[in-house]
């Protein structure tokens, strides 16, 4: 059964960081990076599922977590279907994504009475760059979603941090390397995949482990 999060017909828009939430609404996060297997916060539910027509990939510069000002790291974002293929539309490398292309990830509900407190805390951790939008979230058993409104953080490709269309070479040059305060970018894409993979072995796209692959020959 599908969750409504608000009223039917009312979807929610994206919104800014810093935004407050509304008193006694439920929040739902989906976390396609990090917040899969790095939970610092109180939830009471949990769904893994995906979303459709959006590529994770590390196209986000990371100053303050895996990387430093100086020598930034990478982390996920999401990118759309069609600014996707048009980025890396000559680069045979990389392939193309639709609008029924799957995002594997994990959907949590905060904990009843700390929404607030909980957004304010992922706010600031996903400062560098982050913008909030929200989604639905399949789970593949029906064509109807079994969440929605669910918030997520995007880099968008406007955003300052945006690496750009960095070819899955490059991009795993910088993974290999860089590390900052949180710890190493390789780090990240191992727990990632790692975590997909124990909860479906499919849930790593072609991209993403393609990227895994060529890291772990580049550090080995």
């Amino acid at each position: 059964m599908t969750v409504a999060l608000v009223a039917p017909g009312l979807r929610r828009k994206a919104v800014a960081l810093g935004t407050p939430w509304e008193a006694n609404q439920p929040l739902w996060v989906f976390g396609y990076g990090s917040i899969i297997y790095r939970v610092d916060f109180p939830i009471e539910a949990q769904v893994f599922g995906f979303i459709k027509g959006k590529q994770r990939a590390f196209l986000q510069e990371s100053h303050d977590h895996r990387g430093t000002e100086t020598s930034p790291g990478r982390v996920c974002t999401l990118i759309p279907a069609q600014e996707w293929n048009s980025m890396f539309v000559h680069d045979p490398t990389t392939p193309n994504i639709n609008s029924e292309s799957r995002c594997w990830g994990m959907a949590y509900k905060v904990k009843s009475g700390m929404e607030q407190d909980v957004k304010e805390h992922l706010d600031y951790r996903e400062k560098d760059g982050y913008a909030i939008d929200f989604v639905q979230v399949f789970d593949g058993k029906s064509e109807e979603p079994v969440l929605n409104d669910v918030m997520v953080y995007v880099g968008n490709s406007d955003n300052p941090s945006f690496a750009g269309a960095s070819s899955v070479l490059d991009t795993a040059k910088v993974i290999a390397h860089a590390e900052g305060p949180s710890g190493t970018s390789r780090d990240y894409l191992f727990h990632l995949c790692n975590t997909l993979r124990e909860k479906r072995p499919d849930a790593v796209d072609p991209y993403l482990a393609n990227l895994e692959k060529i890291v772990k020959e580049i550090v080995k």
